[in-house]
């Protein structure tokens, strides 16, 4: 009781004040929605970092993800790659930062040292009792990252497909910048005639169209909407 007391002193009984409901949806038109692509983009089978300024492809079936600190990409069958970063002094070399005790299980004859796409690269095989790891370390601009794929054996499939993400790494260009799409808050006005089905089908990319569009703007299934009124979708840009 009294803390209801308290809150209608401030502001006001139920349904009195000024909502600006207009001013509010004109705010948030525009903004992102979902990651920001300064963490980087995911298209189809790539990864697209704009600030970094790399790239790279994983194989066929696998689904990319952006995690914290990371991007992980996990197979059907049991596969999976993360791509990180790590601290590295300028004057350790990435063979010998490789061997430095941080991936267990490393065979230190497998490890080799190459070229990529201009950029300088090192690989190794990693082996423990349950795991299988083929790890590759880059230099970019005095940056370092990592590919650690791990697979329960080492088979010939493995190998290619860690072989093939490696080879796609590579700094970006403009028209790998051009491809980043960003997902945004778009505002649109019911007409006469439009159904919750009508503005949520504006939503093209997005499988569960339907169920965003309830959540975004507080609706239930069934509910209608009004001809005049605003609503939230999400519009690729």
């Amino acid at each position: 009781q009294t803390a209801t007391e308290t809150a209608r002193s401030i502001f006001g009984a139920p349904g009195i004040g000024e909502q600006d409901r207009k001013g509010y949806m004109a705010g948030i038109e525009g903004l992102d929605f979902g990651p920001s692509a300064s963490q980087g983009a995911i298209v189809g089978q790539r990864f697209i970092h704009p600030g970094l300024r790399v790239t790279f492809r994983v194989p066929p079936g696998y689904k990319l993800q952006i995690a914290q600190g990371a991007v992980v990409a996990v197979a059907g069958d049991g596969e999976a790659v993360r791509f990180d970063s790590a601290e590295v002094p300028p004057s350790m070399a990435l063979v010998d930062y490789l061997k430095s005790g941080w991936i267990a299980g490393l065979q230190p004859d497998s490890v080799t040292s190459r070229q990529v796409n201009g950029i300088d690269t090192a690989s190794g095989v990693a082996i423990t009792d349950q795991w299988a790891f083929r790890v590759s370390v880059m230099r970019v601009d005095g940056d370092v990252y990592r590919f650690i794929f791990a697979a329960k054996t080492d088979s010939t499939a493995f190998k290619a497909g860690a072989d093939a993400t490696l080879e796609s790494f590579r700094r970006t260009d403009a028209k790998d910048l051009a491809e980043i799409r960003r997902a945004v808050i778009e505002v649109v006005t019911a007409r006469p005639g439009d159904t919750a089905d009508s503005l949520a089908r504006r939503m093209s990319g997005f499988t569960k169209g339907m169920e965003l569009f309830y959540v975004l703007n507080d609706l239930y299934p069934g509910d209608p909407v009004t001809p005049g009124d605003d609503y939230k979708i999400i519009a690729v840009r």
